[in-house]
């Protein structure tokens, strides 16, 4: 049988350089000063507890307390703190009117909490300032801003608004690259660090067809850092902000979704997808929550990408050498106008459910084809949002690699003569000759 000291030798520092016997102690100590009710069950929120504030062994610093933070700690605190006051800070002088509006987001994110997706309080309110401060930076021309959510990676989110984009890209090639009618249609800004304002902002580059396209062909998690190389097959061109912006795109052509009646087709050829009129939509809204639950009530009000990466048909393309129109293999269909979902990509749940149910509810309408992407709707708004890893789900179907090209064959040597006529390639014979070197002619006479 084993003794205390045993026991306690077999519970000392392990390869990681941790105590386990240390760890234990402090929880128990732990638990002996704070008494809690139900120390069974919260025995294990109180072990990682301990781990994050370990307990101070001094008892003329006091028995029990945390341990003081350490220089380091403290420098990375004050400089952090440093960055929100300037945050904080109420300018002396109003800034002027750009005409740029933007999200009251205390407010939307308090609705959205509703889809289960909830930020927290200081976080919510140093977000909304970043995003005030990025409005008045910005032209005019962006119009308006709308906050997108959120994408985890391996080190610290990306928070991402989303705007009107404010210019057309010059030298662009249609047949390459969407402009404001298409996939670029909006400009997106992303941030990692929003204690820094307007400054901690950084505009993604537009996104182009074939990005799109191979994006869609691998699953990787983003490391957080937008000059990372994108190592994958099929290569990607361009870096990680690149592969960001098609992710985005993506996301807002499968999940911005609203309740039938917000939005409609205008009389252009082909019609836009433009917002109701205010009469309309009061007319039509508050819709009850037993109608809004089904899919039939909702629309995509962003048209989603096609296989080639595009929202509009393709130019015509002419060839170079006799100039005509040259016709594509496949035709490839549009994504129409205010599409209908498909009910088997998502999810409706009434809130509060159960007993609370009244007719209005909130309903909210979560992907599942993109985990973290929801729409709620509350009496006479809806909002979209984002929040999660930037990785397509499987819905049914497992993911599998793109399996490498097809090895190509060897060349012909024949050169294709019995089919085509051509003359057949064939071995040189071989040259047979006597390698002995001639005799000089001096040597000749003397014999």
């Amino acid at each position: 049988m084993s003794t205390a000291a045993e026991l306690r030798q077999l519970l000392k520092v392990d390869g990681n350089g941790k105590d386990l016997y240390e760890h234990l102690t402090e929880v128990l100590m732990r638990i002996l000063i704070e008494r809690p009710k139900n120390a069974y069950d919260a025995f294990e929120l109180i072990s990682a507890e301990v781990k994050e504030n370990p307990l101070s062994p001094d008892p003329e610093y006091g028995l029990g307390k945390p341990l003081p933070l350490s220089a380091s700690q403290l420098d990375k605190q004050y400089t952090w703190t440093s960055k929100c006051a300037a945050l904080f800070k109420v300018p002396d002088e109003p800034p002027e009117d750009n005409g740029v509006k933007f999200p009251d987001l205390i407010d939307e994110l308090s609705v959205i909490e509703w889809a289960g997706i909830s930020f927290e309080k200081g976080e919510s309110f140093r977000l909304y300032l970043s995003i005030k401060k990025l409005a008045e930076s910005l032209p005019a021309d962006v119009e308006r801003l709308r906050f997108f959510g959120k994408i985890l990676t391996r080190s610290l989110p990306y928070y991402i608004v989303e705007g009107v984009s404010p210019e057309e890209e010059e030298n662009i090639v249609e047949t390459k690259q969407e402009g404001k009618a298409g996939a670029n249609k909006y400009a997106y800004w992303v941030s990692q660090h929003i204690e820094l304002g307007a400054s901690g902002w950084v505009k993604l580059p537009n996104v182009t067809m074939d990005q799109v396209v191979k994006s869609r062909q691998f699953k990787r998690f983003l490391t957080g850092d937008l000059d990372a190389p994108v190592p994958s097959y099929p290569p990607f061109e361009g870096k990680e902000r690149n592969l960001l912006r098609a992710t985005i795109a993506r996301i807002v052509g499968a999940t911005s979704i609203s309740p039938d009646g917000f939005f409609t087709l205008n009389e252009d050829d082909p019609p836009a997808v433009v917002a109701a009129e205010p009469e309309a939509i009061n007319e039509a809204f508050p819709k009850p929550s037993s109608e809004l639950k089904e899919p039939d009530a909702w629309r995509h009000h962003e048209i989603d990408l096609n296989k080639l990466g595009r929202v509009q048909a393709m130019p015509e393309q002419l060839d170079e050498t006799s100039g005509e129109v040259v016709v594509p293999d496949e035709e490839v269909e549009l994504t129409p106008s205010l599409d209908s979902l498909k009910p088997e990509l998502w999810s409706f749940r009434v809130c509060p459910g159960g007993a609370g149910v009244a007719a209005g509810s909130v309903v909210v309408a979560r992907s599942l084809q993109w985990p973290g992407a929801a729409a709620v709707v509350a009496g006479k708004r809806f909002l979209n949002i984002y929040s999660g890893n930037g990785v397509v789900g499987g819905v049914g179907v497992p993911y599998s690699p793109p399996l490498p090209a097809a090895i190509q064959t060897e060349y012909d040597l024949t050169g294709g003569a019995e089919d085509s006529g051509l003359l057949a390639l064939v071995e040189q014979a071989d040259t047979r000759s006597d390698p002995t070197p001639p005799k000089p002619e001096g040597d000749a006479d003397e014999e």
